[in-house]
């Protein structure tokens, strides 16, 4: 626990963590990973990847192991930070990972019935981020094609309305501004991508 909390506060603050440090601190969550809740599984992997490192091959089989004896307590917000972490560092990794993203998916999926718009709207990112990283006539992995398959459009439509209704606050403050100075302001209808949601 004190490893994820340590290093949530240096990816929190952007603080980019020594190597030797990072290493034994690594090496801790490694030999302690039975001691870990879901919440310190999730802040130690998305604080690694808020930093822009990635887990060694031995704490990522730690936390697959961790996860595997765990799955069913993770909340969704948990097991968003799990699949986000996975999806930044994710290009490198063997069946360990394929494992622990499995299991995350297959945990979201379970409480699809709790998540949050935010979730959802977090979970449309991420598979739209797991699109965007495929290598040219790569398919996506098992768990990602699962998330997408039974969550993927109530996720889009979910961020569409948040997204729509951002732009349009925004939209409408810049044109009062505009106004304000006294020019003529007309808004132009806006185009939004049916895929992406993005406008």
């Amino acid at each position: 626990r004190d490893v994820a909390n340590v290093l949530r506060a240096l990816a929190t603050m952007g603080e980019k963590a020594d190597r030797g440090l990072l290493e034994a601190m690594q090496r801790r969550a490694t030999a302690t990973a039975g001691e870990l809740v879901p919440k310190d599984v999730a802040i130690l992997l998305w604080a690694l990847a808020t930093m822009g490192e990635r887990a060694d091959r031995r704490l990522l089989e730690s936390m697959q192991r961790r996860t595997s004896a765990t799955a069913g307590e993770y909340t969704p917000k948990h097991a968003l930070m799990v699949l986000w972490a996975l999806a930044v560092m994710g290009d490198e990794f063997d069946a360990s990972f394929d494992v622990l993203l499995n299991r995350m998916a297959a945990r979201v999926l379970e409480l699809r019935d709790q998540a949050t718009e935010v979730e959802k709207c977090q979970l449309h990112q991420w598979i739209l981020s797991c699109e965007l990283g495929l290598a040219s006539g790569a398919s996506l992995p098992t768990g990602v094609a699962r998330v997408k398959q039974e969550m993927g459009e109530a996720c889009l439509q979910a961020f569409s309305r948040q997204a729509t209704h951002e732009s349009q606050l925004l939209r409408d403050d810049v044109a009062a501004a505009l106004r304000s100075t006294g020019l003529e302001v007309e808004i132009e209808e806006e185009y939004r991508d049916a895929r992406s949601g993005y406008s």
